[in-house]
């Protein structure tokens, strides 16, 4: 999945004229951006819209289609049955965005036991399936230097990693990045805001 905007490239006529800053040089995922406006892939997180799955009845062989919405139904099934909190994003894939976020204290990388548990259960159901790419984005509040937090937001990535490894989920799958204190989602005026932005986030990036 991660490289399919080379494959679009290599059917489009005329992908010669494509700026070379919008070809993928490496791992697509290999640099956190500081803004949406820098994401390598514009279309995710932008258009978010309830997921339906098809009611459409399948009397012959299961297409690739068919296949894919079951095991789309399948990962929404288990997270309801996990309470674990998402919403579904439409984009060139189907996102699952976990409403469910991982916090730390200040100046800390460490999971809670409740997080700990979450995320095995999440890790050993996604270690089934071949379909699901993790996307795991690491932030951090304003208190202290802004280099200290650009690495502290990637070890907090890298301990979520770290976790869903435990659980046989392969590494190629599993994408961290940290994107320090310039993604805040609340305010940083106040200590409840701080608490709020020193935080991991997952996305899951389901095959078509």
């Amino acid at each position: 999945m991660k490289h399919w905007l080379l494959v679009i490239c290599g059917i489009l006529a005329g992908c010669s004229s494509v700026p070379s800053d919008m070809v993928p040089v490496g791992d697509m995922l290999d640099t956190a951006p500081r803004s949406s406006s820098e994401l390598r892939h514009p279309e995710w997180g932008y258009v978010t819209t309830p997921y339906v799955p098809s009611t459409k009845r399948v009397v012959n062989r299961p297409t690739a289609s068919s296949e894919s919405t079951q095991g789309i139904t399948s990962l929404e099934m288990f997270l309801s049955r996990n309470n674990i909190a998402y919403e579904s994003v439409r984009g060139e894939h189907l996102m699952i965005r976990l409403k469910e976020q991982m916090h730390f204290q200040t100046g800390s990388a460490q999971l809670s036991p409740q997080s700990q548990g979450w995320l095995r259960s999440l890790g050993h159901y996604l270690a089934g399936r071949t379909d699901v790419d993790v996307v795991i984005d690491g932030h951090a509040d304003n208190t202290g230097d802004a280099n200290f937090n650009d690495n502290l937001s990637e070890y907090r990535a890298k301990e979520v990693e770290k976790q869903l490894l435990a659980t046989n989920l392969p590494k190629q799958r599993i994408f961290s990045r940290g994107f320090g204190e310039h993604m805040p989602q609340c305010t940083n005026a106040t200590s409840t805001g701080k608490a709020c932005n020193r935080r991991v986030e997952l996305t899951l990036i389901v095959g078509q």
